[in-house]
């Protein structure tokens, strides 16, 4: 078995909306160490070979088989890659609030350690990010600043684990 198939083999399967953010972050980057991640975004109007077309979209199929029936018909990985998109990513007005409320009620104290709690700022950070929001760095240092604070000698915690995730 090959290098990059055990990479592919790691991608996980899409299953909707619910896993599309991650799914489509690990099948990019499997389709950049192919050498194949221009058949879905291609630079400057240049068109992909047929055959790397045809490898990509075979490549892109780590889906469940339940949602074949929403792809069968796109011609192009572009195509496929697009409808995918356009099915799963949600970026709207409900989403965003959503993932607001979530960033915004992430507590220390409901975290088994700093790095966990930092790890799920910067996770909702990033998904809140991705929906056009706003800068998630930003967006993160409030929250981490706002949520953290060490009642017994009034400082921060979070500037020492922000300053290792950021900078």
């Amino acid at each position: 078995m090959t290098s990059s198939s055990n990479y592919l083999m790691s991608v996980p399967k899409l299953k909707g909306r619910e896993n599309y953010s991650e799914w489509c972050f690990a099948a990019e980057n499997f389709l950049v160490l192919e050498g194949i991640v221009g058949c879905i975004k291609p630079e400057h109007n240049v068109t992909p070979a047929t055959a790397d077309d045809s490898k990509t979209k075979a490549k892109v199929l780590t889906i469940d088989p339940a949602l074949y029936v929403h792809i069968k018909n796109v011609a192009t990985s572009k195509e496929l890659w697009n409808k995918l998109m356009m099915l799963f990513d949600d970026s709207g007005f409900t989403r965003k609030i959503s993932l607001l409320r979530n960033l915004i009620s992430i507590r220390m104290e409901n975290c088994s350690s700093m790095t966990a709690y930092v790890t799920q700022i910067v996770e909702a950070g990033q998904m809140l990010q991705r929906t056009g929001f706003g800068n998630m760095a930003t967006t993160a240092i409030s929250v981490l600043l706002n949520g953290n604070k060490d009642p017994e000698n009034k400082s921060s915690k979070t500037s020492n684990a922000f300053s290792a995730v950021f900078f």
